[in-house]
Protein backbone atom coordinates (compact mmCIF):
# COMPACT_ATOMS: atom_id res chain seq x y z
CA UNK A 1 0.00 0.00 0.00
CA UNK A 2 1.20 3.46 -0.88
CA UNK A 3 0.30 6.73 0.82
CA UNK A 4 0.30 10.05 -1.02
CA UNK A 5 1.78 13.01 0.89
CA UNK A 6 0.87 16.64 0.26
CA UNK A 7 2.36 19.42 2.40
CA UNK A 8 1.21 23.03 2.66
CA UNK A 9 1.41 26.01 5.02
CA UNK A 10 -1.45 27.55 7.01
CA UNK A 11 -1.68 31.16 5.82
CA UNK A 12 -3.29 34.11 7.60
CA UNK A 13 -6.25 34.01 5.17
CA UNK A 14 -6.93 30.41 6.29
CA UNK A 15 -7.37 31.25 9.98
CA UNK A 16 -10.23 32.32 12.18
CA UNK A 17 -10.17 35.04 14.84
CA UNK A 18 -8.14 32.83 17.18
CA UNK A 19 -5.31 32.31 14.68
CA UNK A 20 -6.01 28.67 13.88
CA UNK A 21 -7.12 27.09 10.60
CA UNK A 22 -10.85 27.62 10.12
CA UNK A 23 -12.67 24.29 10.36
CA UNK A 24 -14.39 24.49 6.95
CA UNK A 25 -11.03 24.90 5.19
CA UNK A 26 -10.15 21.27 5.91
CA UNK A 27 -12.45 20.14 3.09
CA UNK A 28 -10.66 22.48 0.67
CA UNK A 29 -7.26 21.23 1.87
CA UNK A 30 -8.41 17.62 1.42
CA UNK A 31 -9.63 18.37 -2.11
CA UNK A 32 -6.33 20.02 -2.99
CA UNK A 33 -4.43 16.97 -1.72
CA UNK A 34 -6.64 14.60 -3.78
CA UNK A 35 -6.11 16.75 -6.90
CA UNK A 36 -2.34 16.68 -6.40
CA UNK A 37 -2.52 12.91 -5.86
CA UNK A 38 -4.14 12.55 -9.31
CA UNK A 39 -1.62 14.97 -10.87
CA UNK A 40 1.32 13.08 -9.37
CA UNK A 41 -0.13 9.81 -10.72
CA UNK A 42 -0.28 11.23 -14.25
CA UNK A 43 -4.09 11.51 -14.23
CA UNK A 44 -4.76 15.27 -14.07
CA UNK A 45 -8.38 16.13 -13.39
CA UNK A 46 -8.41 18.22 -16.59
CA UNK A 47 -7.62 15.10 -18.64
CA UNK A 48 -10.32 13.09 -16.87
CA UNK A 49 -12.88 15.83 -17.53
CA UNK A 50 -11.85 16.06 -21.19
CA UNK A 51 -12.66 12.38 -21.69
CA UNK A 52 -16.00 12.63 -19.84
CA UNK A 53 -15.00 11.36 -16.39
CA UNK A 54 -15.63 13.25 -13.17
CA UNK A 55 -15.93 12.51 -9.46
CA UNK A 56 -18.41 14.17 -7.14
CA UNK A 57 -18.31 14.05 -3.38
CA UNK A 58 -21.40 12.44 -1.90
CA UNK A 59 -20.19 12.26 1.73
CA UNK A 60 -17.47 13.83 3.85
CA UNK A 61 -16.70 13.28 7.52
CA UNK A 62 -14.13 15.27 9.51
CA UNK A 63 -12.71 14.46 12.92
CA UNK A 64 -10.66 17.26 14.48
CA UNK A 65 -8.04 16.31 17.08
CA UNK A 66 -5.77 19.36 17.43
CA UNK A 67 -5.76 22.87 15.95
CA UNK A 68 -3.55 23.90 13.04
CA UNK A 69 -2.02 27.28 13.95
CA UNK A 70 -1.01 30.09 11.63
CA UNK A 71 2.20 29.31 9.67
CA UNK A 72 2.18 25.59 10.56
CA UNK A 73 3.36 23.15 7.91
CA UNK A 74 0.65 20.50 7.50
CA UNK A 75 1.03 17.20 5.68
CA UNK A 76 -2.01 15.34 4.38
CA UNK A 77 -1.52 11.59 3.91
CA UNK A 78 -4.06 10.11 1.49
CA UNK A 79 -4.94 6.43 1.29
CA UNK A 80 -7.99 4.49 0.07
CA UNK A 81 -10.32 2.75 2.54
CA UNK A 82 -12.88 1.21 0.19
CA UNK A 83 -13.50 0.81 -3.53
CA UNK A 84 -16.91 0.00 -4.99
CA UNK A 85 -18.04 -0.24 -8.62
CA UNK A 86 -18.76 3.48 -8.94
CA UNK A 87 -17.33 5.04 -5.77
CA UNK A 88 -14.30 5.22 -3.55
CA UNK A 89 -13.75 6.23 0.07
CA UNK A 90 -10.47 7.96 0.77
CA UNK A 91 -8.94 8.54 4.19
CA UNK A 92 -6.89 11.68 4.58
CA UNK A 93 -4.96 12.16 7.79
CA UNK A 94 -3.58 15.61 8.62
CA UNK A 95 -0.26 15.92 10.45
CA UNK A 96 1.92 18.65 11.89
CA UNK A 97 5.23 16.88 12.35
CA UNK A 98 4.37 13.69 14.22
CA UNK A 99 1.10 15.06 15.67
CA UNK A 100 -2.09 13.75 14.08
CA UNK A 101 -4.43 16.76 13.94
CA UNK A 102 -7.42 15.61 11.87
CA UNK A 103 -8.90 12.87 9.69
CA UNK A 104 -11.15 13.39 6.68
CA UNK A 105 -13.08 10.55 5.03
CA UNK A 106 -14.47 11.41 1.61
CA UNK A 107 -16.70 9.25 -0.56
CA UNK A 108 -16.53 10.28 -4.23
CA UNK A 109 -18.75 8.87 -6.96
CA UNK A 110 -17.63 8.41 -10.57
CA UNK A 111 -20.02 10.21 -12.93
CA UNK A 112 -20.37 10.86 -16.64
CA UNK A 113 -19.80 14.58 -17.25
CA UNK A 114 -22.65 14.81 -19.78
CA UNK A 115 -25.37 13.10 -17.76
CA UNK A 116 -23.95 13.48 -14.21
CA UNK A 117 -25.17 9.93 -13.61
CA UNK A 118 -23.00 7.42 -11.74
CA UNK A 119 -20.85 5.10 -13.81
CA UNK A 120 -18.15 2.49 -13.18
CA UNK A 121 -14.81 3.86 -12.09
CA UNK A 122 -12.53 3.94 -15.18
CA UNK A 123 -9.86 1.21 -15.21
CA UNK A 124 -6.88 3.59 -14.89
CA UNK A 125 -8.44 5.39 -11.92
CA UNK A 126 -9.41 2.06 -10.31
CA UNK A 127 -5.77 0.92 -10.66
CA UNK A 128 -4.64 4.10 -8.88
CA UNK A 129 -7.16 3.55 -6.08
CA UNK A 130 -6.15 -0.09 -5.71
CA UNK A 131 -2.47 0.83 -5.34
CA UNK A 132 -3.38 3.07 -2.36
CA UNK A 133 -5.85 0.66 -0.74
CA UNK A 134 -5.28 0.17 2.98
CA UNK A 135 -4.23 -3.42 3.76
CA UNK A 136 -7.17 -5.55 4.82
CA UNK A 137 -9.77 -3.23 3.30
CA UNK A 138 -12.19 -4.32 0.53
Amino acid sequence: MKIHDFTFRIYYKDTDASGIAYHANYLAYAERARSEWFNDAGLPITDLLARGDAFVVCRADIEYKRPAPLNAMVTIKTAVKEIKAASCISEQTFWIGDQHIATVHVEAVSVDTKTLRPKRIPADVRALYESYLVEGEN
